[in-house]
């Protein structure tokens, strides 16, 4: 018991303690997980914004370049000229051609341009081969159609320049001459090598981005993506994936964010919590035990006074300790008073145990006293049958019966039936004694008649109307004795039509508190009644002099399943 009690305790503090800290834990790693997820989401945001930025710079850089390939008066004459003569061996088709070759030789990333002229004739440059007279891939790709302003055009299938797979993005524009009304004569494309835009979108950090159209993948890193579709890539599990629009090209761009760093954070997070919340454990475990020890030493010696005290030997007592708790001090004054109070009642038991004993003793002697009356009453009877005094034999009789009924089972229970029976006999006893015909009349429900009382309830007041209604009464003598059900108590009236009780005495018979005087029987009612049925015993009485006395007597209703 002493190493449970040692065990339990401390395990029990441990549990109480243990919910702060579980409580701290989830609250630290709820807190950590928000606070690493929201830098994740900011540092996505910023990745997003950069590559949208470097991407506009860089397009917006080949823009220029485009327009002012588009505006220049040279090249808007050579391509003028070039229309009029329609002459595919003209000057100015190997003019312009090499002009073509200049600007994609000063601008790195332009890996060839070429001008679609109305009539369908097209003149290039490719920066790849280095040449304006033939190419593998050039006019292959074309131009976009242009209504105004930059057209982009994301290229997915690469174009090959010495089994080398190149990658393009173009950027469309009209040729523009700003005199003349006319904007269609001719297009312009500028082919960008696709790496200046992976560049662009995964400049600096850790960043890596698609640039998408639709669900195509125009640009990124591994180049054996583009060309996918972007949804038969994405790996959830180990990234996350956000798209924002951009705003000069109007494809979009989406950022690779790989969770594997994310994860990894979070787990060194959970490991150092653990850590520490084991530590925690640990600690508030020996503190509990060091602070706990003394507690259960004591408790163990309590214990042991208690079974000492079991055993008999009421000697023992709890001795105080100089460290001890004001409120385990007070702990074993209590037991030690406790301790003296068992004593006590201890040696009153063994005493009231002596005293029952000769209690039984006495009872059992005086059994032979109505053993004995019962036995002369029915000599007494006998010698009145052989003389022929029936009457005198029928009250011995009835004697009998009612000393037979009063002396078994005193104060135990009995139905109504019974109990009017023994009334019966009591009253044509009286009426045989004072020579006068008193009938009991029973208005009581034969349903009422196996709901139980105690015994000898209603005598003194059946004793009360011989003792003093009917003294004077000339006139034949009614008791009605009733019984019925108020709720949940047993309602019992016992009227009589004697000579009625003055008012007066009335009010005293009612108070509870008045000295009954000569009317001790009711006083030993009242006190029999609280005694078996406590407050929730009624005795009430109403009168009406020289008419009627009615008795009310209300008690808990009992019947034979309750008494058992």
């Amino acid at each position: 018991m002493k190493s449970k009690v040692s065990i339990r305790l401390p395990i029990r503090f441990l549990a109480v303690a243990l919910i702060p800290i579980l409580i701290f834990f989830t609250v630290t790693q709820i807190y950590m997980a928000r606070t690493e997820k929201q830098y994740m989401d900011e540092r996505i945001n910023s990745n997003l914004s950069m590559s949208n930025q470097v991407l506009d710079m860089v397009l917006e850089k080949y823009a220029e370049i485009l327009y002012d390939l588009c505006t220049d008066p040279d090249i808007l004459d050579m391509v003028e000229s070039i229309n009029a003569a329609g002459d595919v061996l003209d000057e100015n088709i190997s003019r312009l051609g090499h002009e073509l070759g200049n600007i994609c030789n000063r601008h790195e990333g332009i890996e060839g341009i070429m001008i679609s002229l109305e009539d369908g004739r097209n003149i290039f440059y490719d920066g790849l081969s280095s040449s304006s007279v033939s190419s593998s891939w050039i006019e292959e790709l074309g131009t976009p159609e242009v209504d105004n302003g930059d057209v982009y055009r994301g290229i997915s299938d690469p174009v090959m320049n010495k089994e080398q797979k190149v990658y393009i993005f173009q950027i469309a524009r009209n040729l523009t001459d700003s005199s003349s009304d006319d904007k269609n004569r001719a297009v312009a494309a500028i082919n960008i090598n696709e790496e200046q835009i992976c560049s662009a979108l995964n400049s600096g950090g850790d960043r890596q981005s698609y640039l998408l159209d639709g669900s195509t993948i125009l640009s990124a890193s591994v180049k054996e993506d583009i060309g996918q579709n972007y949804g038969e890539l994405m790996d959830e599990k180990k990234n996350q994936y956000t798209c924002s629009p951009s705003t000069m090209s109007g494809f979009t761009i989406c950022n690779i964010q790989s969770m594997k760093s994310y994860n990894h954070s979070m787990r060194i997070q959970y490991i150092s919590l653990g850590i520490f919340a084991l530590l925690s454990m640990f600690m508030i475990l020996v503190l509990t035990f060091s602070a706990v020890k003394p507690y259960l030493k004591l408790v163990d010696s309590y214990v042991d006074a208690m079974i000492r005290v079991g055993k008999g030997d009421f000697s023992v007592r709890a001795l105080q300790q100089k460290w001890m708790d004001p409120q385990m001090r007070r702990v074993e004054n209590e037991f030690n008073d406790m301790v003296v109070q068992i004593e006590s009642q201890v040696e009153e038991g063994k005493r009231a145990s002596l005293k029952q004993k000769y209690a039984e003793m006495s009872a059992l002697e005086a059994q032979i006293t109505p053993h004995f009356l019962y036995n002369t009453l029915d000599m007494i009877n006998w010698k009145a049958i052989e003389d022929e005094q029936y009457e005198i034999s029928e009250m011995l009789g009835l004697l009998g019966d009612i000393l037979r009924y009063i002396s078994k089972n005193t104060g135990g229970m009995t139905t109504l039936r019974t109990e009017f029976e023994w009334l019966d006999h009591y009253i044509r006893l009286q009426n045989v004694e004072l020579d006068r015909r008193t009938k009991l009349e029973l208005e009581v429900p034969e349903e009422m008649m196996e709901v139980e009382i105690h015994k000898l309830l209603l005598q003194p007041f059946i004793e009360n109307a011989f003792k003093y209604a009917f003294l004077k009464k000339k006139n034949d003598h009614v008791i009605i004795v009733g019984a019925g059900l108020s709720g949940s108590q047993l309602h019992i009236t016992i009227e009589d039509n004697g000579e009625g009780i003055e008012e007066s005495l009335l009010r005293k018979l009612n108070d509870e508190a008045s000295d009954m005087g000569e009317h001790v029987g009711i006083a030993n009612v009242r006190k029999r009644l609280k005694l078996y049925y406590g407050e929730e015993a009624v005795v009430y009485f109403e009168s009406i002099p020289d008419d009627y006395t009615r008795i009310h007597l209300l008690i808990p209703q009992w019947t034979k399943a309750n008494s058992s």
